[in-house]
C-alpha cells in the first residue's frame, strides 16, 4: 500500500488485535495486494455482511474467499493508493485507487473504491462498498 502504517499486528494466539483501520488496511494489502485469501480467517468475521450496489447479503469467509477468487480472475493489483482514511470507534471509511492489470485485456487498470467498514473483534464484520472501474483518485 501506499502507506504502510496499517500492518496487521497479531498476539501468540493468532487473534487480532489490531485497532480498526490496521484491520482494515491489512485486509487491502494482504488480500488484494498479497492475494492471501487464507488471511480472511484473520481479517473478517465469519459470517460477514456486506451491503453493495445489489443489495446486502450476509455472507460466510468461504462464499467471500469464493468471491474474492472469481475477481482476481479479472484484475490482478499492484498498488492500492489510500486517499483518505477516517475512524470513528469501530467504523472506517476509506477512499482509495487500485492499480493493475485486466486479466482479460493484459492492459493496465485503475478501479476507484468508497468504502466503509464495521470492526467488532479484531476483524471486519460488516462493509459497504461501491467501486468503479477507469477512474483515478489520486488528487
Amino acid at each position: 500500500m501506499a502507506d504502510d502504517r496499517g500492518r496487521n499486528r497479531k498476539p501468540a494466539d493468532g487473534h487480532n488485535s489490531a485497532d480498526p483501520e490496521s484491520v482494515v488496511r491489512s485486509y487491502w494489502e494482504r488480500i488484494w495486494l498479497e492475494r492471501d485469501l487464507d488471511a480472511l480467517e484473520d481479517l473478517v468475521s465469519e459470517p460477514i455482511v456486506r451491503h453493495g450496489p445489489d443489495g446486502t447479503e450476509t455472507l460466510t469467509r468461504r462464499q467471500l474467499r469464493q468471491r474474492l477468487a472469481g475477481a482476481f480472475e479479472a484484475i490482478c493489483a499492484s498498488e492500492v493508493s489510500v486517499h483518505a482514511l477516517s475512524a470513528d470507534g469501530d467504523t472506517i471509511w476509506i477512499r482509495l485507487t487500485l492499480r493493475g492489470v485486466s486479466l482479460a485485456t493484459a492492459s493496465a487498470m485503475l478501479v476507484a473504491w468508497m468504502g466503509q467498514y464495521r470492526v467488532a473483534g479484531g476483524r471486519i464484520a460488516e462493509i459497504w462498498s461501491l467501486h468503479q472501474a477507469g477512474i483515478d483518485w489520486e488528487g
